[in-house]
């Protein structure tokens, strides 16, 4: 039996481990990590207490025997990797317990490798192709279509929860933590073929809480662009379609916090337009001011790969696919 203790690479080799986390129970909470199960053996004063006293008292006796309890979750037909806090007193401790026997082992350094781990998979030459276009062309279904298709496709908002614009939460989902972000996207990313494109949708550097980590964007303002084109009664009919009936007070929100961009006169136009459910006025009103607002102008400066239009997702699509890959 191999009795290596730890191991510092995860990413690319996640489907031959079992992975658990048995970090406390309160970071387990805040910044979980996908893609290993939940083990709750203590929470964040209890640990502290033990780190000072050591296990030969009744907190240590208890924690040796949850450990035993928990050995169908821990042990695994996979060789078992355990991710633990430094200075990795439980994950020491399950390690301790069941060797020689077991196929087991620690993540050295916790969430914080984990995430420098994550950043040298941001540096990987992944072909990337990002999707632009004015809001409202259907670039994430666009993207849904091209995932359908077999394609290779990292969708951040999919990862973030969240649309990525100013109503880009209207069902109020709970976004990741910052942390548990970064450790999605690079898992994503890591099981992607660097020989084949990767398509990716542009966003802003923000989405809601969410920031996308700054080698990864680096990457994609380098990457091989398509601009998606779409008539604005197309577009004003997709908004509709988005984000009519579903959350108006999110909507109005929204709005109140472009005051200071679109003027005041203008968004309580729109306001008065939203109370009176006329959808297709407000999203006119919202896509001129898009369209004119100095982030979408800047889609002009760039150069592109391919210009296509979207009417038909699937023609573009395939257009996308016959010139590109």
């Amino acid at each position: 039996m191999n009795q290596k203790k730890y191991i510092h690479r995860i990413f690319e080799f996640l489907d031959q481990y079992h992975c658990i986390d048995v970090r406390a129970r309160e970071k387990q909470t805040s910044s979980p990590i996908p893609f290993a199960s939940q083990i709750h053996l203590l929470n964040e004063s209890e640990l502290n207490q033990l780190k000072r006293r050591g296990f030969s008292n009744e907190l240590g006796k208890s924690l040796m025997d949850k450990i035993e309890i928990h050995s169908n979750e821990i042990l695994s037909t996979k060789p078992t990797l355990i991710f633990d806090d430094s200075p990795e007193i439980i994950a020491k401790a399950i390690w301790q317990h069941y060797r020689p026997k077991t196929d087991l082992y620690i993540y050295s350094g916790g969430l914080k490798s984990l995430l420098e781990e994550a950043n040298q998979i941001f540096k990987k030459p992944y072909k990337l192709f990002t999707l632009y276009g004015e809001t409202g062309v259907g670039k994430t279904d666009l993207l849904i279509l091209l995932t359908n298709e077999g394609q290779q496709t990292l969708n951040l908002e999919e990862i973030a929860n969240h649309n990525g614009s100013t109503f880009g939460n209207l069902q109020n989902n709970t976004q990741p933590s910052q942390e548990t972000f970064t450790i999605r996207l690079a898992e994503t990313l890591a099981r992607f073929s660097v020989d084949k494109p990767v398509f990716v949708e542009s966003e802003k550097v923000g989405l809601g809480k969410n920031m996308i980590p700054l080698l990864l964007s680096e990457a994609l303002d380098t990457s091989k662009k398509i601009r998606i084109s779409l008539s604005k009664e197309e577009r004003i009919e997709r908004l509709v379609k988005e984000y009519a009936n579903i959350n108006d007070l999110k909507l109005k929100e929204g709005i109140e916090k472009l005051k200071f961009r679109i003027g005041q006169h203008e968004a309580n136009e729109i306001l008065k337009l939203l109370e009176k459910k006329d959808y297709h006025k407000v999203a006119r009103h919202l896509i001129e001011y898009f369209d004119r607002s100095e982030s979408y102008q800047s889609i002009d400066g760039n150069e592109f790969e391919l210009t296509t239009d979207n009417s038909s997702p699937r023609d573009c699509a395939n257009q996308i696919l016959e010139n590109l890959t």
